[in-house]
């Protein structure tokens, strides 16, 4: 799951995510998303900017995978990844249970979709230009993707959820 505006942008240029301050409110579904997910996997940039919205570990529920060297000491519930991209994504084919969730940034999930390794991506389109940020696909000359609409739904206030699938893999990444 990632929010992005209209004009493709998951944050700002400072990484801020203000933009979605306004739509807190509308009920896109969260808690039955997060009762889905077993496990997070993010990286650096994202599990710091964790700490800047809330005090406490937004996904109690979950084991935490961080990549890279946070600044801050890791939270109880998550462990540090070292052994690289094709591992991990080794390592969460073979778990069992609920799905895992590539919350951290474009850059991995760029990474992940590079490596057919992204099953799903759940999209939340929200109703405003921002101009200039972190884009929600960033160059990164990889391949060619064909994801399939899978689902769509209206929320209020304008925004919009879809439900891609990436190929035929019928794994788990979302």
């Amino acid at each position: 799951m990632m929010a992005a505006t209209l004009d493709g942008y998951v944050a700002d240029a400072r990484g801020g995510v203000g933009f979605l301050n306004e739509f807190q409110h509308v009920d896109w579904g969260w808690s039955g998303f997060i009762a889905e997910i077993g496990t997070v996997v993010m990286g650096r940039k994202t599990y710091d900017h964790i700490w800047q919205l809330t005090p406490d570990w937004p996904y109690p529920d979950c084991a935490g995978i961080v990549l890279g060297h946070p600044a801050e000491a890791l939270h109880a519930n998550c462990t540090l990844w070292r052994d690289g991209l094709d591992a991990l994504v080794a390592h969460l084919r073979a778990l069992d249970g609920k799905d895992v969730w590539i919350v951290g940034g474009p850059s991995l999930q760029a990474q992940f979709i590079a490596k057919g390794a992204l099953d799903r991506l759940e999209l939340c389109l929200v109703p405003r230009l921002i101009g200039t940020g972190i884009r929600l696909f960033p160059d990164t000359g990889g391949p060619a993707l064909q994801p399939r609409l899978h689902a769509s739904r209206s929320l209020p206030e304008g925004m919009v959820l879809l439900d891609y699938r990436f190929g035929a893999r019928g794994g788990r990444e979302r």
